[in-house]
């Protein structure tokens, strides 16, 4: 999001409190950590924000929409390093095509995108991660339609949308 902002869903901050940050593609070797000195929930919705105590730049930053609303057609990527096909632990992020099947809830009843599976779905430890459609952000990974898609390419999942959170993501972030 920025060098200081990280993005995730409510869900994953709740109870915390400490946390540390990794800026890496591998879970293997996650590299240095950087701790985080705020965090804060979104008033609506499963979206959060988490401060970094130091900046961490990144090359580029996917932006982020936040007056996308849900949608019952098009495609989008899901990001994130939750387990692989019937609980594989995984090595790395990885990503998936997924379908847009319409208006759904998240998991603090909050708006919701629901997307199917393409070329793979959302699992365990995944939470947080983003949708990302037409190049921006839009939407955090919640939860899924069943709580163990195994091997099941095609789950659905619920992903927060950032829209209902907006004003506060401005206001908190500083965007």
């Amino acid at each position: 999001m920025t060098a200081s902002w990280v993005l995730t869903a409510r869900h994953c901050i709740d109870g915390i409190g400490a946390m540390n940050v990794y800026h890496s593609n591998s879970t293997v070797n996650r590299g240095t950590p950087v701790a985080v000195d705020r965090i804060s929930a979104a008033p609506t919705g499963d979206v959060a924000l988490v401060h970094l105590r130091s900046a961490y730049a990144l090359s580029s930053y996917t932006p982020l929409d936040l007056a996308a609303t849900a949608k019952s057609s098009g495609t989008g990527t899901i990001q994130g390093y939750g387990l692989r096909a019937n609980a594989v632990q995984s090595d790395g992020l990885y990503q998936a095509s997924v379908a847009l099947t319409g208006a759904s809830t998240d998991a603090f009843g909050g708006r919701a995108q629901h997307v199917t599976g393409v070329s793979g779905a959302s699992n365990h430890g995944d939470s947080g991660g983003p949708l990302i459609v037409n190049g921006k952000v839009v939407a955090v990974c919640s939860t899924g339609d069943s709580a163990d898609p195994g091997a099941n390419t095609r789950a659905g999942s619920n992903y927060a949308l950032l829209a209902q959170a907006s004003s506060w993501i401005r206001s908190t972030a500083g965007i």
